[in-house]
């Protein structure tokens, strides 16, 4: 899931095409904030202690979303380097995970367990929201349900 995070980032980063606005990072950050908030009912109080925690998760797993991206573009010609390629971006994986556990057992001492399932839960429907959305608007040369014509 974090890896289509930081794919949908990086996708929506991109340099807008003719007559498309220019991804706005703030304003994003803002609608997963409004939509994670409303869907969990997470009072003030409880949105000013599991969003500082939520955001620093978010932004370290983006940075190993980052470094797994970047070796596996990175061309390798020998097959012992393309081994310990697949062993670190394998570790980088887990390390992400291990992240992720960490910080839901923090953000677990700040909201209730049941918001913290309705903020996954609506996570995942607000990134299934933007793929999907994504899809619709389709790249040139596409119709709308990605197959070219």
């Amino acid at each position: 899931m974090a890896l289509m995070v930081c794919f949908t980032l990086g996708a929506a980063a991109q340099e807008p095409a003719q007559g498309e606005r220019k991804f706005d990072p703030q304003k994003f950050q803002q609608m997963v904030e409004e939509q994670l908030t409303k869907a969990a009912e997470l009072t003030t109080d409880e949105a000013k202690a599991f969003f500082p925690l939520y955001n620093e998760m978010r932004e370290k797993q983006r940075a190993i979303g980052q470094q797994i991206h970047r070796l596996k573009k990175e061309q390798t010609a020998d097959e012992k380097a393309c081994a310990e390629k697949v062993t670190r971006i394998k570790q980088l994986q887990v390390d992400m995970a291990k992240l992720e556990q960490d910080y839901y057992k923090r953000i677990l001492k700040v909201i209730p367990a049941e918001k913290v399932l309705k903020v996954m839960k609506a996570e995942d429907d607000f990134h299934r929201r933007m793929v999907q959305g994504s899809r619709r608007r389709g790249k040139p040369g596409e119709n709308p349900e990605g197959r070219r014509p």
